[in-house]
């Protein structure tokens, strides 16, 4: 399973959005507009799919 992350518009650097997806459920899960709050700005921040990527070996999260 790999982590779903997206990038923090402030800072550039990948946040971890709680999910763990293989890629191909990925592909077809239905991910709607969602929201959380960033650990490196503090802020929260809306983000959807086409602002999500997969991160399967770790990383910042």
């Amino acid at each position: 399973m790999a982590r779903v992350m997206i990038e923090c518009p402030n800072t550039g650097r990948m946040i971890y959005t709680g999910l763990n997806l293989s890629w191909t459920t990925f592909e077809t899960y239905e991910i709607g507009e969602s929201c959380i709050k960033c650990a490196h700005c503090g802020e929260v921040h809306e983000w959807s799919r086409s602002d999500a990527m997969l991160d399967e070996v770790g990383g910042e999260g």
